[in-house]
Parts: C-alpha cells; sequence; structure tokens
C-alpha cells in the first residue's frame, strides 16, 4: 500500500445561530456509523473501531482541511456504535464567518472527520469478525488504535450517504504504540520516535529489552570459577567471529563494519546467545545502531541531479534547456559513464538510510528507495531527513521521455483545431461565434440596441484515455537504464496516436457526410484541384459564407491542408511568386503574379491519405480559417492539458519492479462548418 494518512469520512452537518442569537453559531453531524469504508489510498475496506478511538487534547474545526482557517471547538459522543459532533463557531476568523455566514443564507456544509490511525490490523479473507457491534468478513482493516484530531467543513463530501475520504495530513502506523518508558529512553538519545519507521521501532524495543530485561544465560561452572570464565570468553569469541564474517561481506564499506561492531559490542554487553546475536543480524540485515540512526548525507546528490544523470544517460534532447549547468556539471562528475538503473535504486535507497548490500537490486532497497517502511507505507519524516526518492525522480524523467515520444509523432491536428480547456467529463456546449452584432446607429433617445447571439451550438466531451506498462523484474535484474526511457517514450507515443486517431476519425468522417456538404456551401466539386485556378474557386465559396442572419461571414482563410503527395506541390504553389503558365483562366486575366504567395500556411498529415479512415484522399485538400478564430474541429482537454501524463510507483508492495501509467483527458468534435471548405481535388 501508499502511505496512509489520515482517515476521513464525510457526511452532512448542520450550522444553527445561538439560542439567545447573539452567541456563536452551533453545529452538529453524525459522523460515523460504524460500517466498513472505501477509503481512496487504501486497497482493502476500512472500519474504525470506536472502542480504540481516543480524542485528542482539543478537537478543532476547520475549513477544507486547513489548520489555519479555524471555525471553532466541538465536542464528540461515542457510544461504540456512532460518533455525534456538536461545537460552536467560536474562532473569530474569516472561515468561520464564511461557514456560519453561506449556512445562514441556506448553503449545505459537509463535514469531512480526521482520524489518526495508529494501529491497523489486517483481517484475512473469509475471516469474521465483530467491530462496533458489526459483523465484518475480511478482507480488510480495522484501525484498533486511533486518535480523533477534528474535522473539516467542505463544500463536496465523498458520498452524502456517509462514505469516506482521504485527508492527505499524517502518516499513520501498522503495529502496536510504544511503551512510555521505551519511548524516554530512546528520546533520551536523540531518537524521533514518532516518525521512525516499524522496523525501527521494533529495533529500538529489541535494544532496550536486551539492556533493561535480558538476563545472562545461566554458566554450568559448577563450583568452578575457571570454567565459568571459559564459556564466557567462548561466547564473546564466537559473537566476534560471526561479526567479523559478517564484516567480510563489504570489507570496502567501513561504514558497515563499524555498524556490525557496534551490534557486536552490544550483544556481548547484553549477554546474547551466539544463536540471538546470529539471528538478530539475520532478521535485521543491518548494523542495530545503524537500524536507528538518520540516514547518511546524499553527498550533494538531489533529485534533480539524479534526472540529469538519467536523462543523459537516455540521450534526452535538449538536455541544456531542461537542466541548469550545475546540474548536468553535478551529474557528469559522479556518473560520468552514466547511471545504471542498480545504482539509481542504490543511491536513493542509501540517502534514505539503507545500508544493505550493494549488489543486486532486492526488495528491501526498492523499499527504502521508495521511503517506504516495513508495512508499505511511507512515513513523514522530520526536518534534516532526506528528500531524495525514486518516485519523484522516475515520475520527472519519464515524463520528459514521455514527451520525447509524444513529439516524434505526427502533431498537424493540434495546428488546425482550436483547444477547449475543460474542467471535467461532463458534456461541455458552446454557442457559435457567429452572429447578428452589427453596429447600429445610436437613435435621438441614446438608446443602444441589444445584439443577438446564434442559437447554433456545439458540443464536446473529454474522455480518459491511458496505458499501463512497467519496468520489470528482469529489467531491474540486467540493470537496463534503458527501460526507463524507453517504456516513458512509448507512452508518450502511443499517447498521440491516441489522440490522432480519434481525431481524425471524426475530421475525415465528415467528408461527404452533413458536414462539408452542397447544403452547407463548403465544399468545392469544380475547380477543385491544387493550382491557382483551384485555390481561386475554392476561396470564393470560402469568402462567399454568410452568417445565419444572411450577411456575410467576412472571415479570411488561412490554412491549406493537404496530404502527404500534395505537400511539395502545395508549398510550391503558395511560396511561387509567378502563377506559372499552366493556368491559363488567370493568366488571359493578365500578368504573371502569383496572387496566394504567402497567404497560407500550409500542413500536411500522412493521417489523410490512410487507408485505415473512412474520407481518406491523396488528391483532396482542405482551405481552413485560423482556428483561434474560428475552429471547423475542436479538442476537449481537462484542465487545458492535451499532453498526457505519466505516474509511476512501485510495483505491489512484494513485487520488484515500477510500474508507470500514462493517461490523457481528452475529446474530439466538430465545430463550425463555415470555418472550412473542402475541395474534392477534381481536374480544372
Amino acid at each position: 500500500m501508499a502511505t496512509k494518512p489520515i482517515i476521513a469520512m464525510s457526511a452532512p452537518v448542520q450550522v444553527t445561530a445561538a439560542e439567545d442569537a447573539k452567541g456563536p453559531a452551533r453545529f452538529t453531524s453524525t459522523f460515523y456509523t460504524g460500517g466498513a469504508l472505501e477509503i481512496n489510498g487504501y486497497d482493502l475496506p476500512v472500519v474504525v473501531d470506536l472502542a480504540g478511538l481516543e480524542e485528542g487534547k482539543v478537537l478543532v474545526a476547520n475549513l477544507d482541511h486547513n489548520p489555519s482557517q479555524r471555525v471553532g471547538n466541538f465536542a464528540v459522543a461515542n457510544d461504540g456504535k456512532t460518533l455525534v459532533a456538536s461545537g460552536t463557531a467560536t474562532a473569530k476568523t474569516a472561515a468561520r464567518d464564511e461557514v456560519v455566514g453561506s449556512a445562514a443564507e441556506g448553503y449545505q456544509w459537509q463535514s469531512s472527520l480526521e482520524v489518526n490511525p495508529k494501529q491497523i490490523e489486517t483481517v484475512k479473507a473469509g475471516k469474521a469478525i465483530t467491530v462496533n457491534g458489526q459483523e465484518f468478513t475480511g478482507p480488510l482493516y480495522v484501525t484498533r488504535k486511533g486518535v480523533l484530531k477534528g474535522f473539516a467543513f467542505v463544500s463536496h463530501g465523498a458520498d452524502d450517504n456517509t462514505s469516506a475520504t482521504i485527508a492527505a495530513i499524517a502518516a499513520s502506523k501498522k503495529g502496536t504504540v510504544m511503551k512510555a518508558e521505551i519511548k524516554a529512553w530512546a528520546e533520551s538519545m536523540g531518537v524521533d520516535v514518532d516518525n521512525a519507521t516499524p522496523e525501527a521501532i521494533a529495533t529500538i524495543e529489541a535494544n532496550f529489552s536486551g539492556i533493561n530485561g535480558k538476563k545472562a544465560p545461566k554458566v554450568d561452572a559448577s563450583s568452578n570459577p575457571f570454567e565459568a570464565r571459559k564459556i564466557e570468553a567462548k561466547r564473546q569469541k564466537d559473537i566476534r567471529d560471526i561479526a567479523g564474517q559478517w564484516a567480510d561481506k563489504r570489507e570496502n564499506d567501513l561504514e558497515w563494519i563499524a555498524g556490525i561492531e557496534q551490534a557486536a559490542d552490544h550483544a556481548i554487553e547484553a549477554k546474547m546467545s551466539v544463536q540471538e546475536f546470529r539471528n538478530e543480524l539475520y532478521e535485521s540485515s543491518v548494523p542495530l545502531g545503524h537500524t536507528i540512526s538518520r540516514p547518511r548525507a546524499d553527498n550533494g546528490l538531489t533529485n534533480r541531479v539524479l534526472q540529469a544523470a538519467l536523462c543523459e544517460t537516455g540521450r534526452l534532447s535538449n538536455l541544456d534547456k531542461q537542466f541548469t549547468d550545475q546540474e548536468l556539471q553535478a551529474a557528469h562528475d559522479r556518473f560520468p559513464n552514466g547511471i545504471s538503473l542498480g545504482q539509481l535504486y542504490h543511491e536513493c535507497a542509501r540517502a534514505n538510510g539503507y545500508n544493505g548490500s550493494v549488489g543486486q537490486v532486492n526488495l528491501d532497497m526498492q523499499r527504502a528507495a521508495f521511503r517506504m517502511n516495513g508495512n508499505g507505507m511511507r512515513p513523514i519524516h522530520a526536518s534534516g531527513y532526506s528528500v531524495i526518492d525514486i518516485a519523484t525522480i522516475v515520475s520527472a524523467t519519464a515524463n520528459k521521455f514521455m514527451m520525447d515520444g509524444w513529439n516524434a509523432v505526427d502533431q498537424t491536428c493540434l495546428r488546425i483545431a482550436s483547444i477547449r480547456n475543460v474542467r471535467n467529463f461532463q458534456q461541455t456546449t458552446t454557442v457559435s461565434l457567429t452572429d447578428s452584432v452589427r453596429y447600429d446607429q445610436l437613435g435621438p433617445d441614446g438608446e443602444i440596441k441589444h445584439g443577438t447571439l446564434d442559437e447554433i451550438t456545439y458540443t464536446n466531451q473529454a474522455d480518459t484515455y491511458a496505458r499501463m506498462l512497467a519496468i520489470t523484474r528482469k529489467d531491474i535484474i540486467n540493470d537496463d537504464t534503458g527501460a526507463l526511457t524507453s517504456v516513458p517514450r512509448k507512452l508518450g507515443n502511443g499517447a498521440i496516436k491516441l489522440l490522432n486517431h480519434i481525431f481524425w476519425t471524426e475530421f475525415l468522417g465528415a467528408v461527404g457526410a452533413s458536414f462539408f456538404a452542397s447544403g452547407n456551401n463548403n465544399i468545392n466539386t469544380a475547380v477543385a484541384d491544387m493550382t491557382v485556378g483551384g485555390l481561386d474557386a475554392t476561396e470564393t465559396i470560402f469568402m462567399n459564407q454568410t452568417n445565419p442572419d444572411g450577411t456575410p461571414l467576412g472571415l479570411q482563410p488561412a490554412i491549406l491542408l493537404v496530404p502527404t503527395a500534395l505537400k511539395n506541390k502545395t508549398k510550391i504553389l503558395v511560396e511561387s511568386t509567378l502563377n506559372g503558365s499552366s493556368v491559363s483562366t488567370l493568366a488571359a486575366s493578365g500578368g504573371d503574379g502569383n496572387p496566394f504567395t504567402g497567404r497560407f500556411r500550409v500542413e500536411s498529415s500522412p493521417y489523410i491519405s490512410n487507408s485505415s479512415y473512412t474520407g481518406y484522399t491523396s488528391t483532396a485538400y482542405w482551405m481552413l480559417a485560423n482556428p483561434s478564430d474560428m475552429a471547423v474541429i475542436e479538442i476537449a482537454a481537462l484542465n487545458g492539458r492535451v499532453e498526457p501524463q505519466v505516474d509511476t510507483a512501485d510495483a505491489d508492495f512484494n513485487t520488484l519492479g515500477i510500474q508507470m501509467r500514462g493517461y490523457c483527458d481528452v475529446g474530439v468534435n466538430l465545430q463550425e462548418y463555415r470555418a472550412g471548405v473542402h475541395a474534392d481535388g477534381g481536374a480544372s
């Protein structure tokens, strides 16, 4: 699982005025009815055990989970089956005024309860348990211990029927709460217990038990004190021998060797048996002293430097525009021969406190590189900890190579369409730009008459398209950095191919249909070849387009869209200053000048002549308006982003690998038929 922050569930909340109409407003809400919650960020349903839920010292209600936007305090009634909150809006803040004022106007707020889980139990599939007076069957999680922190007034809850969301504010931990005496002992040595990983907590507790709880093994020395000394000497020698064997595994790593020696000293002082010491080394795989220490410094490495090293190794284009000179120099100095996939894992893992083997990447190294603890959760570290994170590095690098793949494929569609910024996946409707807003002379009364926008409307809708790829265990074992660069390139390549597919299916399908048709006065079937005469006939049709009220549209053509077979011919035609002797119709009227010189931008796409698409052609062409003025076709893009995005994560917690998903949120639809003319390519 990924990081498990605060559990937050949403429910309606009531805000009422004070009884005397002078005091602070009151609010109430039933937050939780004891059931299983489907929560974003948890791979199984979650049940909050109300029997183990503690109240924070001060329960604060805020606005939109922003602790600086205080609203007031509240109390909670917990009967073991439900949670009911009631409080007063006592904070003297603008947030309080917004909540109370909006409620007075009839606005229905919802509340989002925040619980900080301290102990999470995993219930296996098929196992039945009873929590909060209800029966549940696994698989699911149960928060056996947690702290109620507060709640937020929110505009939209996850579900009006009390479902759940995540408010990413604090980290959670599986396992038991550390005893007060152990915590005090660890903090006396400077250990940040609250932000320690479960492995570190386990080691702290083991160390404490060794110092404060373990007794020296019984020595069968009969009545001979010299025999006791002999047995003790052998125990110490065996521990030293085992430590020496472990130190030899990484004989050039002085830090590792020092940690092993510290572990041996601790084992001798704690009177551990030889087998206990051996088991502890195998279970931890790292020196005890280093398990609870702060991670090593990054020696100048940053996420950006490692990104630069990866991009340089993968030969990303325009490196100097992606990184600063200092970042590129640091990457080259540290990795003069390029960085391997194994090096990336190891550098990120070491920066996050990993002290294991430098060899082949394993699950422990991967978890450290992704800053995950033993339960698969990513804790929030105290200040001073490393911020090097392979997930951040890989995501940023992948998006750069994704754009390389995106830019490698034909992008004509982006240059002839308008791009509409949409905020959601609902169908959006726009009004035609044709209108009746010609100015009228101001009358004696000074009244300005209203113009009218035409009632013709167009629709469009974004949808999500995605593909999942992965850097596999095989790629990692083979130390194949190329997988980290080629996979996102393929995702970018696939995204623009997808956009081209849906775009040209829509655009070419308009030929012969009701869009480019004689009834719309936007098709040329007479003199329609790619000559000066053909362009003249096509432009005449374009310029004769009218508004719905019959007045001239007055729009100027700007683009000639042609199949690849006509691309060079068209460029020569519109860039030449002579019309050519073959065009008798214009030559007879006098002069050799080409009236279309420099008038059009030529666009061409191989999709136009591809037989996979209905309406394909190698001879026809289109004369189009600038899409910023009026567009025949539109691309709807969520939040205005046409390009895809790549997200990365480690594979399943127990699987070695990196998953990558590329997705884009786009839609394509025809718009204004008056903005273009289709010439069918017939001979003049």
